[in-house]
């Protein structure tokens, strides 16, 4: 069997038998043979550009650096790949931001795109308007139906409900609890408030109320609605806060010095989140691995375009649950 006849049958040019076909073939699985498309595409000094569609990083708590920190990592182990990335950061508390960024991004000739998209009205238009031929992943959240190849990111539905439980605990008995859904509108912020609510309902002796608050507002602002909370829940035990703006109910709660401890159960590894679960105001927080998404995210990216190989649906974080205990043994 000639060397030209394997290479007619891995690139499907040329005639061969259909016995002799079959035989290559089994033998190219038998011994897992993959298509050298590395060597091809640096010998044609072709160059991979993957977009990054997410918020400002230093926004929500600069909750959005996390993500970024895993997405240089893979850039800078696929650079021998000719892999690069381009980011196309939005403002996601101005919606005209987004529009001009999102342009950008449908004529920027990208290979791939890498997508946050956390404004759910806005990207549900967005989605629509991206070509069939750029593939893109979704990390953090994602939008329901759209034609992803893969989402990167945790169940936010079970997240909430892991709360609701953590919170049960603390509490133990009867108690009033705040649910603080941060806004913008965002589809995996409203799963977490679902899963949380859903826990409770069949727990008659756990009342949770929603207080929606921006956490892009002023502290005085912020202050105000917290306050409001103190006075309209007499029975308070319990703060949960469905992003990583849980230092700012934190801070709220360490400047109030309220004799009886109000619980308070939250997201991500951010610095502020992290020296308060030290010091015992945050109980729980919860980390979604973002480094590890935005690490993923780019990894999908290149094994679809780049090697053409398939990749998971959904790939779905853990849920950890991170207190002042094992945060100095926690790896992200």
């Amino acid at each position: 069997m000639s060397i030209g006849t394997v290479d007619r049958v891995i690139h499907r040019r040329g005639r061969v038998s259909r016995e002799t076909e079959n035989k290559i073939r089994r033998i190219l699985e038998e011994v897992g043979y993959r298509p050298n498309i590395f060597a091809k595409n640096l010998k044609l000094s072709k160059t991979f550009t993957f977009g990054v569609l997410m918020p400002e990083p230093f926004q929500d708590s600069s909750y959005w650096t996390l993500p970024v920190r895993g997405i240089t990592r893979a850039q800078s182990e696929l650079s021998s790949q000719k892999v690069r990335v381009r980011y196309f950061f939005y403002d996601k508390f101005y919606e005209p931001s987004f529009d001009k960024v999102s342009q950008n991004v449908l004529s920027a000739g990208l290979n791939g795109l890498l997508i946050a998209p956390v404004l759910s009205n806005v990207f549900d238009r967005f989605i629509r308007e991206v070509p069939e031929d750029l593939p893109y992943v979704f990390f953090d959240s994602f939008i329901p139906d759209a034609n992803y190849i893969s989402y990167i990111g945790q169940d936010s539905f079970q997240s909430g409900s892991l709360s609701a439980k953590l919170m049960t605990m603390l509490i133990k008995d009867r108690g009033q609890v705040a649910v603080i859904k941060m806004l913008p509108e965002d589809y995996h912020i409203n799963d977490r408030v679902s899963g949380f609510l859903f826990y409770c309902k069949n727990r008659p002796e756990i009342i949770a109320r929603v207080y929606e608050i921006d956490s892009h507002k002023s502290q005085a602002l912020r202050y105000k609605i917290y306050q409001r909370i103190l006075s309209e829940l007499d029975d308070l035990k319990g703060i949960f806060v469905t992003n990583a703006s849980t230092h700012q109910v934190a801070e709220f709660l360490q400047a109030r010095k309220r004799a009886e401890k109000i619980r308070v159960i939250g997201y991500d590894l951010i610095e502020d989140n992290v020296k308060y679960l030290r010091r015992g105001v945050i109980d729980f927080l919860i980390s979604q691995q973002s480094e590890k998404q935005g690490y993923e995210g780019i990894l999908s990216l290149y094994r679809h375009v780049v090697l053409g190989e398939a990749v998971e649906k959904k790939t779905m974080m853990q849920l950890d649950i991170v207190t002042s205990e094992n945060i100095d043994y926690y790896q992200s």
